[in-house]
């Protein structure tokens, strides 16, 4: 009986080894922070006209309150997980069409800078992958955008 006990066990350890070895596997190709797995196909589109309003300017069309706006967009941030929140940020920015000359306000460099900010404790206060509301910089996640 205590052998059979014993070959049982190893057959277990055997059957969990190679579950952990196809799982190790198919996880290694995939980047779980893409648009359409964690992150939303077309993430965060409060944050789009956060950023936009806050780089260039209330522009045409209704007049929302900055506040409101930025509180949209943090429920918007607070919903993607912890883990893809930079890369999210920086797939919207990636997204958003680049405006005017590098040095203006309304740059997409500028609204890249001000992008990695959402998540600080002055904006949305939401922790991020590394464990703190911080993004060291955007792309630096594994997101497919560089």
């Amino acid at each position: 009986m205590a052998s059979s006990t014993r070959f049982s066990h190893i057959v277990l350890l055997s059957a969990a080894a190679v579950l952990l070895s196809l799982i190790a596997t198919a996880s290694a190709g995939t980047n779980w922070c893409e648009p359409g797995l964690v992150i939303p196909q077309n993430p965060l589109q409060s944050c789009c006209a956060y950023l936009v309003r806050r780089t260039c300017g209330p522009g045409r069309g209704a007049f929302v309150p900055l506040p409101v706006i930025r509180e949209r967009c943090c429920r918007e941030l607070e919903e993607v997980v912890p883990y893809c929140r930079c890369g999210a940020l920086r797939i919207m920015v990636d997204a958003m069409p680049s405006g005017g000359e590098a040095t203006s306000p309304c740059s997409w460099a500028a609204q890249l800078e001000l992008a990695s900010t959402l998540v600080s404790e002055a904006e949305c206060n939401l922790t991020t992958i590394h464990g703190r509301p911080f993004c060291y910089a955007l792309g630096a996640e594994g997101t497919t955008s560089d």
